[in-house]
């Protein structure tokens, strides 16, 4: 069951006593204005750049963690958080603190009702404090932050992120219009009237609510719908020793899904954070429900098939690995592998005799896929082996 909520506060001055709210999709600080492409001169450029000798990656996305106060250290609860130049952004929780989808070199902007909008540079340390100073807001135009949220059959509520934005006493003129999926039921005790702007969604909700002027946030109920998934299990033991399930969403287009941090239950129990990555879905969106420990990953270095060599000037690292798949649930499950090949970003670095077996492989990224199935009480175990032929006076970091 998902269904959307708001986190919903003010600061306007005065106490809204029972009144319509009208949350929009747009997010009123990102810069509307469209970008212009100016000549392009090339140039020779004359800094010099040392060459690493080593099997090099690049940084991905990974989940950045923060907290927002003032300039006086009190925490900031509702806060905007977003990704800049991306519409990737979630809320500060009632603790100031919030968790994104970054990488190193990232702008983090932080903006909200009555706060100067205030960047910060996403470094490697995992963790971004930001302080931000107080503005006066003038006359009743206020900022609310609106956060899907999903529910399971207990009742217990699930965030999911975005934006919205309000005005106190604004008149808005709209159709009403429902989405419609042939996989998902409209949730029929919710009033509200849905508008689809050009290039925004407006939520128009019947209940009055009353949001006092204290800063505090007051949740909204906005809409609701019943979703069919396809549950599957993902794990990449190279990066994490557990398997993650998942939930496979299709028509997920309308639900006019934002981006941002998810709350998970299952059976009225907390079982951590996810994100909502929206703007990477293709036809099916993904959602990662968190660690199951009823389905063991093991991933081990077979030293009896790997070895190092010398041939001339070169040497030559062989490895093979082994992963094992336990399945300690009382159902079979399925499950998505993945592991990788090594690529080479330099001529004297060679990426030669690949093994695989029943996986996928990626000819570009060198990234392999299982997908199989786990009997009850059983396991599956996959193999892969490569050797990297590279100078014997360098060093590579293999592991």
């Amino acid at each position: 069951n998902l269904q959307y909520k708001a986190n919903v506060f003010q600061q306007s001055g005065e106490d809204w006593k029972d009144v319509k709210l009208f949350l929009s999709t747009g997010n009123p600080n990102e810069n509307g204005t469209k970008p212009v492409i100016n000549p392009w001169y090339l140039k020779y450029v004359y800094a010099y750049q040392p060459v690493l000798n080593t099997i090099q990656g690049s940084y991905g996305n990974s989940s950045i963690m923060g907290r927002v106060t003032d300039e006086k250290g009190d925490v900031l609860p509702g806060a905007s958080v977003r990704i800049k130049g991306t519409r990737t952004g979630v809320a500060a929780d009632n603790n100031g603190q919030f968790r994104i989808m970054a990488k190193p070199g990232d702008v983090i902007v932080v903006s909200g009702a009555g706060l100067e909008a205030t960047e910060a540079v996403v470094g490697n340390t995992g963790t971004v404090n930001v302080a931000v100073k107080r503005t006066v807001i003038a006359g009743s135009e206020v900022v609310v932050t609106a956060l899907g949220v999903s529910r399971d059959a207990t009742g217990t509520w699930q965030e999911v992120g975005g934006y919205s934005m309000g005005r106190k006493e604004r008149e808005i003129g709209y159709s009403v219009s429902k989405a419609k999926a042939a996989d998902l039921e409209r949730n029929k005790n919710i009033n509200t009237n849905i508008s689809y702007q050009p290039t925004t969604t407006v939520y128009e909700i019947k209940d009055p609510y009353t949001i006092l002027n204290d800063g505090k946030t007051y949740m909204a109920d906005i809409d609701g719908y019943e979703v069919k998934a396809l549950y599957e299990y993902y794990a990449a033991p190279k990066l994490e020793p557990d398997a993650f399930l998942t939930a496979k969403i299709v028509d997920w287009q309308e639900l006019n899904l934002l981006p941002g941090e998810a709350n998970l239950f299952f059976e009225g129990t907390f079982l951590g954070k996810s994100m909502l990555d929206v703007e990477n879905a293709g036809d099916t969106l993904n959602l990662s429900l968190g660690k199951d420990k009823g389905v063991v990953v093991k991933r081990t270095l077979l030293k009896e098939y790997s070895s190092k060599r010398f041939i001339g000037s070169n040497k030559t690292d062989t490895r093979q690995y082994e992963i094992v798949v336990r399945n300690n649930k009382q159902q079979p499950i399925s499950i998505i592998l993945e592991d990788q090949f090594p690529v080479s970003t330099q001529k004297e670095i060679e990426v030669q005799d690949r093994k695989y077996e029943g996986a996928r492989l990626d000819d570009d990224t060198q990234k392999l896929t299982w997908q199989f199935t786990v009997d009850i009480k059983k396991d599956n175990k996959v193999n892969f082996k490569y050797e990297v032929k590279y100078p014997k006076e360098k060093v590579l970091q293999l592991n």
